[in-house]
């Protein structure tokens, strides 16, 4: 029984005050405590302070109106957390102000008067707001006044009633005394606790009243506030404001009402039944208190809406309007409210909605189902119980199981119970529901735990639902109609509970007030009541209640609660979709595999275990498998065995996340310190040292979680142990006879003993409580060592500086609470810990880390304080010693291999290949390569650097191929890039990797390798440098062709010896000259070399001059010591020279003195003085002597003179040599010697270059025409296409230039750099200037587009032709993009549009090729059509020109595509011209510091060699194999044919003077099959002499190495791996090959790998089980690989075969077998009969038409380039649909449908892409449609216009029909013409233009002059804008016009015009706008 109100209060308004002593809102607050009973505090409840502010929240403050009396009740919260309700009765009594002041001081005392009533009042708003004129010195104000019950119980209906009474008692002055009232009140009415029977009383006034306790203490009673609150806020506020009430959010409410504010409060606390509101609980804050809103704790407050305006800061605080129906949630809330798990939050809201709108389902139906009216309507209270229904239903699903995960640690004295919050989300699947997280978190929920988790206690309501839950969802999952019946059922318990139908049943009576009682004006104030009188009622009161009670409370009965349902075991696994049980079972096999010591078949199964492990339900498997094989306290593994436990293990804790981690962790902590494995005798290992580097571990959370469950299970035992004992003394009655036989639950076991324990001896008690804190104390000790053996790193005893990266690192878990924290000071790679530390300092962090984790769990589990100083006072030592054992552990497990890895293949080394460096264990990593091995890859083996090649061998890591070898190998010398990566993730071991490297090589490969772990960095570091150092070696002579093969050189020094810039003068000389070349100066003339000879070709003191090369890289490109002494010649020594290949082949070609050609073999280079990059023995016109040749050198760039390389039959010669030197200042800089001319005569004419010329020209044949009546297409002249024959080659081209030369103007006047060094001049020859540009020429020298127009004199018959060609600067990036295309470093994707195709496409590569292919074709048909010479002068004339010369050769000459003739091409061409291959390949020694990017010259040359092969496949002697040997071979290094740079330093190396003493290929007799050495004569070594211009000593022995053309012939003697045996040996055939793109196919030397031996041309390593017997191979079947297997070699065509069988077949007969090449000769072929074919003319015709208008395309566009500013203007297109098969007059493919474009003017047709590309070449003139020229072809006349496909270009059409154009001069409609000032867009300058206004084409155009045809420009009237009267401006005239200026305002500009006079002005500006409109 307790008191219905422990305190009543009368407060009053405090007059005598002005402000209180405890004002904290610095307002006046006048309230006193006037009265209290009892005086004295109860002893039990002690009198609560402050209770005045409650009285009246909005301050105290007078009135000049009385207003209604008013009820609320506030709630008061103690100490102790026990709430106080204070219901207050508030009303008004008069007060009179009286003068107090002088009346000096009046104005004060109104100010404050007005101030004490300024503050609203609590209802109606009125203020004191009157002037102070209106108050007088005797004014009536009212006071308020509050009478105040303070009671324990929420009876706020029974509150109000009794001081209603005590109100109407004093305000109608009744017959009772108001002391009798207040003492029953507090004395004499007691309350019967919950579940009690109703109460009637009467307080003493004629009153009869009733109360009813509720039937349970817990359910909370709402009356119908809950429905109210819904009401108010509607369904999905009121869901989010509990959701933000569970999670601990700040909550606010805001009313006008205060009634509402309790009302809401405590129906919001009401739904998270079964939670209780345990933080800050003030439903009615007073508005001086305001402060406490900024307080960090969680709340629930409410406030007046008056004082919004003062709470506008609060960043936090969620705001409820209750009024207006609004939830504000901050928008800088942190974290966000989180919302109801995902079913939940709609279901909830469903059922919401269905109570309190039931008609909404059937509000849309037609003929909803009329409802049976009930007989009582429900009542608001009812539907809020049915509300409550539902959360209470929600709580019980959200919780389900949560029995399941109660941890019992103690039982006795009391239970101790804590909540596995990591198991429960874990087996109810909801890790990631944030708003469980945090409710779990929360303090309501350890509340929750503490009330609700003792298994033995009484029961409520919510205990009944959730243990019936599972059962009323799976019968609503049936019938749907259940779920609203079991809402109202569970509602229909609620309402009960509050007891409200007793209320109706009892009539009360309670006395109330008259209406406008308050109104009263002569009330007297509220009496003083005596307090003695209610001391003596309240103490009687007390004396009657001691009496026995008459009633009987029935108390609810403590039983056992059920479990409701129970969670899954943490390890118990059910298949599901995703993992299936095949896969389970897979994971069993691979664990028994690994138990049973199979590790083979454990291995192969590793790589789908690995993914199944992906999968929860799959780890937690692997954990109880594990514990299944676990038998004692130790397992010993062997190393295979616990290599792959402890990966397994790491692999199942990485991929835990989240809680899921917990379970994964716990399985596995017993297991680390059991499974170990022996590294030497007494060092063990234990798995725990593998498994430390996971975040878990370090979180104190999961270490505390993990410690109470095995408690628990410890706890458990003992009480097992006891039951068992007391077996047979088992009670009849015991609560287990109902359990099922199966062991008990921790839980049952502790209700059963709970409930014994009233019964159990004290002594029992403490013997049972102390076994109890034994186990805890014996398992803090356990879990002491186990933390110490996994926060300790194995390496801690090694410095922080030595030790190596972690393999992998996890983030730490940021969920965890009161974990660590994530501290990394635990772990040796922490960024703000220990980390410099020391074995002390990581002993003393993990101390503390233990005694926190002691200090935490044994305080929760009772632990005596003995025990915990004793577990304090252990740690440190168990620290110690667990560090010094590490020690041993950590040096025996570093010098014993982790893994048992793959043992290291050696990989096969070529002869004089040695290993430089220890090999590095590696994997080899994918990269973005799209082919079929990509299977292969990873491979694990090792990684090799030999004296020539950086070579991968190892086997993939895929255990199904893991049978197989895989080399990938690249040469040193060929490595581009070496990159170093990091993080490499290896898929297949589940690991990732630290350090890698990436190397990229120009033979097309790329080595992507990850180090494995026992690899240092300081190894990798030496790697790099080894590699760089040999990558770029001191001098030539360090790489490997000088290495091994070859004779013995004695005492040849390198051609350089002192390092680069070893000195500060010679890196400030060398800076010097370098600034000075880009500024453009050429460096003093100086003699580098004297020259001797005793030769008569010219002077000795003849001076080489050598000129700064134009790129800054080729600076120092043939540096030689200044005082070098020349070295004699001996006239052997010539006459050796004239023995070399290129020699023999000029003499086959007719260029020796005795064929009588014109020409001689001169030696006028023999000691390289002419020219240091040409070679010896040069040829020469017979008409030049020596001398002359030498002077001409300083003509052309790099002293290359233009020299004949190649003569056609017809004479037509192939000239190749450099650019000549320009007239441009760095030009004139460079010729000052011998320029004896004067600034206006042109610098570059030096006379003996003109007799040059001339003496070549006249070695050409005559013009004569060709006979037309031949049927040969590809003898028909390059004439036969252009269209006119040679009696009209005079003819100018257009009128246009005939017009030009009528006003004598020179073409080549207008070109401001008209390129020099071609000859002499045209000024003052008009006649016979270039006009001509059809005019069939005896030489045509192509050149540079930057030299423009040459001098070459039209007298000689010659021309320039100016070309568009791929320099190096555009084949450098195209060839990056190529390797990066065709070698990606990592997949790329397609959808960026980063295919194969695109990026080979964007790489340019494959249009370089075609360029290539179409100028050599040009320069073919020259040669061989038109019987012209082609001289070649295209930058130094050592690189395109080289390019182009020996592909026009191979096309015109049969006997260069012989395996001899191949060879003597590239000797000539390449190898004596002087390509820079050791430059070009930054093989160069000086090269090591620079930036010099690889230029793909010769391999470009390869590439068009290798598509000529495929388009005329019986064309070639040698096959395509030959030519990728010689592509890799040129940049290996292997062979020292592509080591130099020129002829002169393979002389000053001694190499060509020891190849010119073994003589060239001809001489057939030099190599046998003992190889070079064998062979070598007796004086080899006397060959080479001591080079007396060398300073040093002489250099030790080097070998000369071998030519790779030597090589070849060798192995082309032995097999025929080079030869093409479909070549057919045709002697007169010229190569005309397509050369679009998409005739040319992507080179498969870029693509193709054979990863079985590595790259296959190193042919003594491949081919060494190269000798299969096909024999036994036949019938037998073979699997091979595309790029993993050598093609040719696994499967030979037919040919190898039968020459295979041959040799067998002799064998077997006894015979010597001879050689392949043999038996090829003497096979017959067999005679063919012709097969007649009816060729008609037409089809020769399209067979070479294309080809020869590529060619006469080249020439024209050269021609046109200089003419094209002149009379040309681009074109303007329209769309247009073909509906005829129609040509292309830029690339000259099809067009067809509406896919083109076509000129309005002319009439072209173009292709969309190609209009950008083609020329500016529109002539302004429309063409007729269909003019395509007659149809059919008159021979006769040498036209061949059918050839063209749509009006005629100058470039690619007959000049007859263009012609033809221009003489039918189409007439233009000339609205308006006259002349026209016009301003300059540019320069702004006026010039004087002629304008034509075109009404027809909408044009104004404008010329040079009245008779110019072509227009300079167009305006398009399309795009103008306006046309109006213009400011005056200066034109630099006299006598101008102010009013003749106008401006034409365009899209695009503003064009400024002035007219003569202002008439003209006006008459232009209105025809224009007439135009306009």
């Amino acid at each position: 029984m307790s008191r219905l109100a422990d305190y009543f209060v009368i407060v009053g308004y405090d007059s005598d005050k002005e402000k209180t002593a405890s004002n904290v809102g610095g307002q006046p607050t006048c309230g006193k405590i006037v009265q209290r009973f009892p005086e004295k505090d109860w002893p039990d409840t002690p009198f609560i302070e402050g209770i005045e502010w409650f009285c009246q929240p909005l301050g105290w403050s007078l009135s000049y109106e009385k207003q209604e009396p008013k009820f609320f009740v506030s709630v008061l919260t103690d100490i102790d957390a026990n709430k106080h309700y204070c219901a207050c009765l508030s009303f008004h009594e008069t007060v009179a102000i009286t003068q107090t002041r002088s009346v000096d001081d009046e104005d004060e005392t109104i100010g404050s008067s007005r101030l004490l009533g300024a503050t609203p009042s609590s209802t109606d708003g009125i203020t004191a707001t009157s002037t102070p004129a209106s108050i007088t010195h005797h004014s009536v104000m009212y006071a308020p006044k509050c009478l105040v019950l303070i009671s324990r119980l929420d009876c706020a209906e029974t509150f109000k009633n009794c001081l209603g009474t005590i109100y109407t008692v004093y305000i109608e002055n009744l017959a009772y005394g108001l002391e009798t009232l207040i003492g029953n009140i507090l004395g004499c009415i007691q309350v019967p606790p919950a579940g009690g029977p109703q109460v009637r009383f009467s307080i003493g006034a004629g009153d009869k009243q009733s109360l009813q306790p509720p039937q349970s203490s817990s359910l909370p009673t709402t009356g119908s506030g809950v429905h109210f609150l819904f009401k108010q806020l509607g369904i999905k506020n009121v869901l989010i404001l509990l959701c933000a009430v569970m999670t601990e959010n700040k909550i606010l409410f805001l009313s006008k009402c205060y009634w509402h504010l309790t009302d809401s409060c405590r129906a919001l606390v009401a739904l998270m039944y079964p939670f209780r509101y345990t933080h800050v609980y003030i439903p009615i804050l007073p508005a001086p208190l305001t402060e406490v809103l900024s307080t960090p704790t969680p709340f629930i407050m409410g406030i007046h809406s008056s004082l919004q305006t003062e709470i506008t800061d609060l960043l936090d605080v969620i705001v409820v309007d209750l009024d207006g129906g609004l939830v504000t949630i901050p928008e800088s809330l942190t974290p966000p409210v989180p919302i109801l798990p995902s079913p939940l939050w709609e279901q909830t809201q469903d059922l919401l909605s269905m109570i309190l709108f039931p008609n909404l389902a059937q509000a849309d139906l037609a003929f909803p189902t009329l409802e049976r009216p009930s007989a009582i309507a429900k009542t608001d209270a009812q539907i809020d119980k049915e509300l409550r229904a539902i959360f209470m239903r929600l709580f019980a699903q959200l919780l389900q199981g949560y029995r399941s995960c109660l941890t019992i640690i103690r039982i006795h004295p009391k239970p101790v119970i804590t909540f596995h919050k990591a198991g429960f989300l874990g087996a109810r699947d909801m890790i990631e529901s944030e708003f469980l997280f945090r409710v779990l978190d929360s303090m309501f929920f350890t509340t929750f735990v503490n009330e609700r988790g003792p298994p033995w206690r009484s029961s409520d309501a919510w205990d009944e639902l959730y243990s019936s839950m599972n059962e009323l969802l799976k019968s609503e999952a049936q019938n749907r109609n259940l779920i609203l019946t079991h809402i109202q059922e569970l509602g229909r318990v609620l309402y009960e509970n509050e007891g409200t139908l007793a209320h109706i049943n009892y009539a009360q009576k309670v006395l109330r007030p008259p209406e406008g009682a308050f109104q009263r004006i002569h009330q007297p104030a509220f009496p003083r009541i005596s307090s003695e009188k209610v001391e003596l009622i309240i103490q009687e009161g007390i004396r009657k209640n001691g009496v026995p009670q008459r009633f009987h409370v029935t108390r609810n009965q403590h039983r056992i609660i059920p479990m409701g349902p129970r969670l899954p075991e943490a390890l118990d696994v059910r298949p599901n979709v995703q993992n299936s049980a095949r896969r389970l079972e897979v994971l069993r096999i691979c664990v028994s595999y690994i138990f049973e010591n199979r590790i083979t078949d454990a291995r192969k199964l590793l790589p789908a275990v690995m993914r199944t492990l992906m999968h929860r339900d799959a780890r937690l498997i692997l954990c109880r498998e594990f514990f299944g094989y676990v038998h004692g306290n130790k397992a010993v593994l062997d190393h295979q065995q616990f290599e792959l436990v402890v990966r397994f293990m790491n692999k199942a804790l990485q991929k835990s996340s989240g809680i899921d981690e917990y379970t994964v962790a716990a399985a596995l902590l017993p297991m680390s310190t059991i499974f170990c494995r022996k590294l030497s005798t007494g060092v063990v290992q234990f798995a725990y040292t593998e498994i430390q580097d996971h975040a878990i571990w370090k979180n104190l959370q999961f270490w505390e979680s993990t410690f109470f469950q095995d408690v628990q299970g410890q706890i458990k035992a003992l009480y097992l142990l006891h039951r068992r004992q007391n077996e047979h003394q088992k009670e009849a009655n015991c609560v287990l006879d109902e359990v099922p036989l199966e062991e008990p639950t921790a839980l049952e076991i502790t209700a059963e003993q709970l409930r014994k324990s009233p019964s159990i001896e004290e002594e029992k008690k403490a013997e049972l409580a102390k076994s109890e804190e034994s186990t805890l104390y014996s398992q803090a000790i356990h879990f002491a060592n186990r933390m110490v053996s996994l926060l300790i790193p194995l390496d801690v005893n090694v410095d922080a500086a030595s030790k190596p990266k972690p393999a992998f690192r996890l983030e730490e878990n940021q969920s965890v609470s009161n974990s660590i924290m994530g501290s990394h000071s635990l772990s040796e790679h922490s960024d703000e810990g220990f980390e410099e530390n020391n074995a002390l300092e990581i002993g003393v962090t993990v101390g503390k880390t233990i005694s926190r984790f002691i200090d935490c769990v044994c305080t929760e589990g009772g632990v005596t304080s003995e025990h915990i100083r004793n577990l304090h006072d252990m740690v440190p030592g168990v620290v110690h010693m667990h560090i010094e054992s590490l020690e041993p552990v950590y040096l025996e497990a570093k010098r014993h291999p982790h893994v048992q890895k793959p043992k290291i293949q050696t990989p096969c080394l070529l002869p004089g290949e040695d290993l430089v460096t220890d090999h590095l264990r590696c994997f080899l990593m994918p990269d973005g390569r799209e082919d079929e091995t990509q299977c292969l890859i990873p491979a694990e083996g090792a990684l090799f650097l030999t004296n020539y090649r950086v070579i991968f061998k190892g086997s993939p890591c895929d255990p199904f191929f893991c049978e197989q070898v895989i080399v990938r190998t690249f040469p040193i010398a060929s490595l581009l890039k070496e990159k170093k990566i990091s993080v490499l993730y290896l898929a297949h071991l589940d690991q990732t990797l630290t350090e890698g490297l990436q190397l990229r090589s120009s033979s097309f490969q790329l080595i992507k390798v990850a180090f494995d772990p026992e690899v240092t960095p300081e190894q990798i570091e030496s790697f790099r440098k080894i590699l760089s150092k040999a990558r770029h070696p001191f001098d030539e002579f360090e790489y490997f062709a000088f290495q091994s093969y070859g004779t013995m050189l004695q005492g040849v020094a390198p051609l350089k010896t002192k390092e680069k810039y070893s000195t500060l003068k010679g890196f400030a000389k060398k800076t010097l000259l370098r600034g000075a070349k880009k500024a453009g100066f050429k460096q003093k003339q100086q003699t580098k070399r004297k020259l001797v000879s005793d030769y008569d070709y010219g002077s000795a003191d003849a001076q080489e001059t050598q000129s700064i090369d134009d790129e800054l890289e080729d600076g120092d490109e043939f540096e030689t010591q200044n005082n070098a002494m020349p070295r004699l010649l001996t006239t052997k020594d010539v006459e050796r020279m004239r023995e070399r290949s290129y020699v023999q082949d000029w003499k086959r070609l007719g260029f020796d003195a005795e064929s009588q050609r014109g020409f001689r073999i001169s030696n006028a280079n023999t000691s390289y003085a002419t020219c240091r990059s040409y070679p010896a023995i040069i040829v020469a016109p017979v008409q030049c002597s020596d001398a002359a040749i030498m002077h001409l050198g300083r003509c052309f760039k790099g002293q290359r003179i233009p020299l004949p390389t190649w003569r056609h039959t017809n004479g037509a010669l192939l000239i190749r040599g450099g650019q000549p030197n320009s007239k441009s200042v760095i030009g004139m800089l460079k010729n000052t010697t011998g320029s004896t001319t004067n600034a206006h005569h042109d610098v570059t004419h030096y006379p003996e270059q003109d007799k040059y010329f001339l003496a070549l020209i006249n070695t050409m044949p005559k013009l004569t025409p060709l006979a037309l009546n031949q049927y040969s297409g590809m003898n028909l002249s390059m004439s036969s296409l252009m269209g006119h024959s040679s009696s009209d080659d005079r003819q100018p081209l257009t009128p246009e230039l005939s017009r030009k030369h009528k006003n004598n103007l020179d073409i080549s006047d207008g070109n401001k750099s008209s390129q020099g060094g071609k000859g002499g001049t045209m000024k003052g020859n008009p006649k016979n200037s270039s006009a001509h540009p059809f005019r069939k020429m005896r030489l045509y020298a192509l050149g540079e587009k930057s030299q423009a127009k040459s001098n070459m004199n039209v007298d000689f018959c010659a021309d320039f032709i100016p070309v568009d060609y791929p320099d190096i600067r555009q084949s450098r990036p195209a060839f990056k993009k190529l390797i990066r295309a065709c070698m990606p470093s990592h997949n790329t994707n397609e959808a960026d549009g980063q295919s194969f195709a695109k990026m080979v496409e964007q790489a340019d590569w494959l249009q370089q090729i075609s360029s290539l292919m179409q100028l050599s074709g040009a320069v073919v048909d020259l040669i061989d059509l038109q019987e012209s010479s082609v001289m070649l002068s295209l930058e130094d004339g050592s690189d395109v020109t080289a390019q182009l010369s020996s592909i026009a050769q191979l096309c015109l000459d049969p006997y260069y595509r012989s395996l001899d003739g191949f060879r003597v091409l590239v000797e000539k061409e390449w190898l004596a011209f002087g390509h820079r291959f050791a430059h070009r390949s930054n093989l160069k020694p000086s090269h090591a510091n620079t930036n010099i990017a690889f230029a793909p010259t010769f391999l470009q040359f390869l590439d068009v060699v290798h598509q000529l092969q495929r388009q005329f496949p019986m064309a070639f002697e040698f096959n395509d194999f030959y030519l990728r040997f010689l592509a890799y071979h040129s940049v290996s290094c292997r062979f020292r044919t592509f080591l130099f740079d020129c002829e002169l330093e393979r002389s000053d190396s001694g190499i060509a003077a020891m190849e010119d003493k073994r003589g060239s290929l001809n001489a057939k007799h030099m190599f046998g099959a003992g190889g070079m050495a064998a062979n070598g004569s007796d004086d080899e070594c006397s060959v080479y002499p001591l080079d007396i211009r060398s300073q040093r000593a002489p250099a030790p022995l080097n070998r000369i190495g071998h030519s790779i053309f030597d090589y070849i012939e060798r192995q082309h003697n032995k097999t025929p791996i080079f030869y093409n045996f479909l070549y057919s040996g045709d002697k007169s055939v010229t190569l005309r090959p397509q050369n679009n793109v998409a005739a040319l196919d992507l080179w498969c030397y870029y693509t193709n790998e054979e990863l079985a031996q590595g790259a296959p041309y190193d042919l003594e390593v491949t081919t060494v089980d190269d000798e299969i017997d096909l024999s036994e191979t036949k019938g037998k079947r073979m699997v091979i690989t595309a790029g993993y297997d050598n093609m040719e070699k696994c499967n030979p065509n037919a040919y190898v075969c039968l020459l295979s069988e041959v040799k067998q077949a002799e064998t077997e007969r006894g015979h010597l077998p001879q050689k392949w090449l043999q038996v090829w000769n003497s096979l017959e072929v067999p005679q063919l009969e012709p097969v007649a074919r009816n060729t008609s003319l037409g089809n020769i015709f399209v067979q070479t038409h294309q080809h020869k208008r590529s060619t006469l395309e080249i020439i024209m566009k050269g021609r046109l380039a200089g003419y094209q500013d002149k009379y040309f203007h681009p074109h303007r297109f329209e769309k247009h649909p073909y509906t005829t098969p129609t040509n292309c007059n830029h690339c000259t493919k099809l067009l067809w449908g509406p896919v083109g474009y076509r000129c309005m003017d002319c009439g072209n047709s173009y292709h969309e892409k190609c209009t950008e590309l083609s020329m500016k070449n529109c002539t302004k003139y429309k063409a007729i449609d269909g003019a395509v020229g007659p149809p059919n072809v008159n021979m006769s006349q040498g036209d061949t216009a059918s050839i063209a496909s749509s009006a005629a270009t100058t470039a690619r059409t007959s000049s007859h029909h263009f012609y033809n154009q221009f003489s039918s001069n189409v007439a233009e409609n000339r609205t308006h013409e006259g002349h026209l000032y016009k301003r300059g867009a540019l320069l702004k300058g006026w010039k004087q233009r002629w304008f034509v206004l075109d009404s027809i084409k909408h044009q104004l155009r404008y010329y040079d002059t009245s008779e110019d045809t072509a227009p300079k420009g167009i305006i398009e009237l399309a795009e103008v804008q306006s046309v109006t009267a213009a400011q005056p401006a200066q034109i630099g005239a006299k006598g101008v016009d102010e009013k003749g200026f106008f401006d034409l305002k365009t899209s695009k500009r503003i064009y400024n015009f002035y007219a003569i006079n202002a008439n003209l002005a006006q008459e232009w500006i209105e025809k224009l706008q007439a135009c306009l409109q």
